[in-house]
C-alpha cells in the first residue's frame, strides 16, 4: 500500500509518517511539501491513498484533488484533505471535487490512524472490486470467445449433418432425376425422327409448288406428284406425327420441370448462405420440396399421404424449415425400413392452421419410440442408428431450428409398436399495414 502525504509543513510531513511508523502501518510512504511534488509523484508511481493539505502555496490543495478527479488513472483513490481550516465552507468544496475524508490539524493520532485505516479498508475493497471486475471482464472476453467458437462449431456441425442427408438422398435424388432426363432424351431422340419426317415432306411439297409454277405443266403430271405426296404422308405417317408432337413437347417440359425442382430443392436445402434469409413463405411448399427429396427413398416400400389444408404464409426461414422436415421424413423412413416388414409402410402428412400457428404433422406406423428414450431424442448426439450410420445430430438440430430460431414448438408422441407422430407447431406473425 502506499501512501502519499502531502504537506507545505516539513514538520507536518514527519509527525505524519512517524505516527504511520510507530503504529505498523503496513505501507510505502511519500512525503511531498507542494502540489506540484504531489502530481509529479501521482505521475511516476502508484499511490493508493492520498493524505492531501488544503492550504499550499502556488497550487492549493483543491486544486490538486481537481486535477487527481480528471486523471482516469487516479480518480478513485482515496484522498483525505489534511487542514487545519475550521471554514466549513473550504470542506464542502473539498467534498464536492471528490474527498473521501478529512483529518483535522494539529493531528490527534488516534484520529489519525482511524481514517487511515478506513481508508486502506476502502483502497483493499476497491483494489479487489477492480481485481474482481477485471477477472470478471477477461472470463467474459473468453466466453465470448469460446461463444463464437461454439456458434461455428455448430454451423459446420448442421452443414456436416446435410451433407450426410445429402449422402444418403444422393443414389435416390440422382435416380428420380434420371428418370424424367430418360424420358426427356427418347422425346428428343423421337422428336428428331419427326422433323426429318417433316423435312422430307416439306421438301417434296416444294416441288409440287415449283411443278404449278411452270406454265406448260401438265394435268396428268400434277395428278401424279399429288398423287406421290398422298402416298408419302401416309407412309410418313404425317398425320399421327403433328398430333403427337405437342405431347412430346409437353411431357418434355414437364420432365425439365420435374428436374429443376429437384435440383432447387437439393440446392436450396445444401445453401449455407441462406441461413439468414427469413421471409414470408408456404410451409406448403416447403412440405413438396422435402416430399420430392425423399420420394424414391420411400418408393416400392411406403405409400406416402397428404392432407394439406390451405395455410396463411409465415415468417421463416425456408432453408432451415426444409432441413427439419427432410430430417423428420428420413427418420420415418428409416424406422419404417428397419422393421424389414413385408406390408407396406405409411406415412401420413397433414398441415392445417390454427388461430395462431400453422402446424405440420408426419404420422409414420414404424416401430416407434421406447418410452425410456423419448425424452433424450432431441439431444446432441444421441442415436439409435449402428455407429456410422447416423450422426445423432438431425433431431438436436430440427429442435434447435424450430424452437430457438423460430420461436415454435417441436413435438413428439409415440406408441412402442404403433408409429410415431412428429409435430412441428409455427406461430403465425402478424405483418402490420
Amino acid at each position: 500500500m502506499n501512501i502519499l502525504i502531502v504537506d507545505d509543513t516539513r514538520l507536518n510531513l514527519e509527525y505524519a509518517k512517524n505516527i504511520l511508523i510507530e503504529n505498523k502501518i503496513p505501507c510505502h510512504i511519500f512525503l511531498a511539501n507542494s502540489g506540484i511534488d504531489a502530481l509529479q509523484f501521482l505521475s511516476s508511481k502508484r499511490i493508493d491513498i492520498v493524505i492531501l493539505d488544503i492550504v499550499m502555496p502556488e497550487i492549493d490543495g483543491l486544486e490538486v484533488l481537481k486535477k487527481i478527479r480528471k486523471d482516469k488513472k487516479h480518480n478513485n483513490i482515496p484522498v483525505i484533505m489534511f487542514t487545519s481550516l475550521t471554514d466549513k465552507q473550504a470542506l464542502k468544496k473539498s467534498f464536492e471535487h471528490g474527498a473521501t475524508d478529512f483529518i483535522n490539524k494539529p493531528i490527534e493520532p488516534i484520529e489519525f490512524i482511524s481514517r487511515i485505516k478506513a481508508a486502506i479498508r476502502m483502497r483493499k475493497y476497491e483494489m479487489h472490486l477492480n481485481e474482481t471486475l477485471n477477472t470478471i471482464k477477461d472470463q467474459n472476453e473468453e466466453l465470448l470467445s469460446l461463444n463464437k467458437k461454439l456458434q461455428e462449431t455448430q454451423f459446420y456441425l448442421v452443414q456436416k449433418e446435410k451433407l450426410v442427408a445429402i449422402g444418403q438422398l444422393a443414389a435416390g435424388v440422382a435416380h428420380e432425376i434420371n428418370n424424367p432426363i430418360g424420358y426427356v432424351s427418347s422425346n428428343t431422340e423421337t422428336l428428331s425422327k419427326y422433323i426429318d419426317k417433316i423435312k422430307t415432306a416439306i421438301y417434296k411439297y416444294r416441288e409440287l409448288l415449283d411443278c404449278l409454277n411452270e406454265t406448260d405443266i401438265q394435268s396428268k403430271e400434277i395428278e401424279n406428284r399429288v398423287a406421290e405426296l398422298y402416298e408419302l404422308k401416309k407412309k410418313l405417317h404425317l398425320d399421327f406425327i403433328l398430333e403427337d408432337i405437342g405431347s412430346l413437347i409437353d411431357d418434355s417440359f414437364q420432365g425439365l420441370e420435374k428436374i429443376t425442382k429437384i435440383v432447387q430443392s437439393l440446392r436450396n436445402f445444401a445453401r449455407h448462405d441462406l441461413e439468414n434469409d427469413f421471409n414470408q413463405y408456404d410451409l406448403n411448399d416447403i412440405v413438396e420440396e422435402s416430399l420430392l427429396l425423399i420420394r424414391n427413398e420411400a418408393k416400392y416400400i411406403i405409400d406416402i399421404y397428404k392432407n394439406m389444408e390451405e395455410l396463411p404464409l409465415i415468417f421463416c426461414n425456408r432453408t432451415q424449415l426444409g432441413q427439419v422436415l427432410l430430417n423428420i421424413m428420413m427418420n420415418a423412413v428409416q424406422a419404417i425400413k428397419s422393421q424389414g416388414k413385408e406390408d407396406q409402410g405409411v406415412i401420413t402428412i397433414s398441415t392445417f392452421s390454427t388461430k395462431n400457428h400453422v402446424v405440420c404433422e408426419i404420422i409414420d406406423n414404424g416401430p416407434g419410440i421406447p418410452k425410456n428414450i423419448i425424452d433424450k431424442i432431441f439431444n446432441p448426439f444421441f442415436t439409435t442408428k449402428e455407429v456410422g450410420a447416423g450422426t445423432g445430430l438431425g433431431l438436436s438440430i430440427s429442435y434447435d431450428i424450430v424452437v430457438h430460431k423460430h420461436s415454435g414448438e417441436l413435438l413428439v408422441n409415440s406408441e412402442l409398436g404403433q408409429g410415431s407422430t412428429f409435430t412441428v407447431k409455427l406461430p403465425i406473425q402478424k405483418i402490420s399495414s
